[in-house]
């Protein structure tokens, strides 16, 4: 080759491997860019689902602080001459508003809309129809009006170039957006004729030595219809004021009318559910409610006793084995039979579908009606809680 064309190929060369370096950089920096795009754009998304939930959680707060209950209106206000102050919101149009600084010109702000057919606004009105809470109690089948509300908060992450303006007004520009949706459920607690035992009928109740059904001042020792047999009772004891008393009709012992919920909403409300007994905890959490669904026979042991305090619901036969030392405070359900063998104590109440045996031998087995327990118990099932998980949902807007 002469001297000349390796002088050009050296050239060519050169400018290859520039416009290759060129090429490689210019990728390398563009797949940065969209990397760090989409993790901002994560980044910021995720905040907003955050903030929306926090929407949700001061929603739940103020359902539960108000007086009256179960609530019929979702009615968030501003009062600033009640002692203290009730803020409920920084605009009392839209609902539940929040807006807080993030950082430096970012903001964050979440809304749970009410309910205003008048409202003056005739483009936001269909919007507010689609975020605004809703009483979805007769859609539940089970409770009344207030029972159950469907809340929907949306979060907002945005920028804040001029106070003066709305958040989503020009020269301030909203970066994400979500909404997230959750039922809240009211429950009730309303066990028949506040006895120590209530079932369906008296000759379903089985007494033997030892064994001890007892009520108080306050309540009845057991509950059941009229002209359906006679307690057996074999050296056992029942007391109470009086010892038995009877209704005139058939008992509703469905969870419907005992908790105001069905038992698939009981289930989807509760603080755990249990479907291998093996995992039921060994002391109960101050008022838990806690369903046992394994499927079939539930048998609580030595390794496995009822201990705690609060709402067990049983789906199946239950039995406290001999030896078992359970001690419980509250109410237990028991949608089947229910067999307790000493030594075992429960105070509250014990409502079953099906028979209850009741076994001392050798030492005692006692049920006892406990009015405070039960009150206590009613506290904390009364507040509303999440009906399931949260759900993320796309809006038109």
């Amino acid at each position: 080759m002469r001297e000349g064309e390796r002088g050009a190929a050296l050239v060519l060369a050169m400018i290859f491997v520039i416009i290759s370096t060129g090429i490689v950089l210019t990728g390398a920096m563009i797949e940065r860019g969209n990397a760090e795009k989409t993790n901002t754009e994560f980044r910021v998304g995720a905040q907003a689902v955050q903030f929306a939930r926090a929407g949700l959680t001061e929603a739940i707060s103020w359902f539960r602080r108000q007086n009256t209950q179960p609530v019929l209106a979702f009615e968030p206000i501003v009062d600033m001459e009640a002692s203290p102050p009730i803020i409920d919101t920084q605009e009392t149009e839209v609902g539940i508003v929040r807006e807080f600084r993030v950082r430096g010109r970012t903001w964050g702000r979440y809304e749970v809309w009410k309910r205003w057919d008048a409202d003056p606004i005739e483009e936001r009105r269909d919007w507010r129809e689609q975020m605004r809470a809703h009483d979805v109690s007769m859609e539940r089948r089970a409770g009344n009006a207030g029972t159950s509300w469907r809340i929907r908060s949306i979060g907002y992450v945005f920028e804040r170039e001029d106070e003066s303006l709305p958040f989503d007004q020009a020269p301030n520009s909203v970066i994400a957006m979500e909404v997230v949706e959750a039922e809240i459920l009211r429950r009730k607690l309303a066990p028949p004729g506040n006895a120590a035992v209530a079932t369906n009928r008296g000759d379903w109740i089985t007494m033997t030595t030892n064994g001890r059904i007892e009520g108080t001042t306050r309540g009845v020792g057991a509950y059941y219809p009229r002209n359906t047999g006679s307690i057996r009772n074999t050296g056992g004891n029942i007391s109470g004021n009086p010892a038995t008393s009877t209704s005139t009709t058939a008992l509703d012992l469905s969870p419907e009318n005992i908790f105001g919920a069905t038992f698939i909403d009981l289930r989807a409300s509760a603080d755990l559910v249990v479907t291998d007994i093996a995992d039921f905890p060994r002391s109960l959490a101050e008022n838990a409610t806690i369903i046992v669904d394994t499927g079939g026979a539930v048998s609580f042991d030595r390794d496995h006793p009822l201990r705690g305090r609060g709402l067990v619901y049983v789906r199946g036969d239950c039995t406290i084995l001999a030896g078992s030392n359970s001690v419980f405070n509250g109410l237990l359900y028991v949608a089947g039979n229910f067999t307790m063998n000493a030594p075992a104590e429960i105070e509250g109440c014990v409502i079953a579908t099906g028979r209850v045996t009741v076994n001392g031998s050798g030492d005692r087995s006692t049920i006892r009606y406990g009015d405070a327990v039960l009150n206590a118990l009613r506290q904390d099932v009364g507040q509303y809680r999440y009906l399931g998980a949260f759900r993320r949902m796309h809006a038109r807007n």
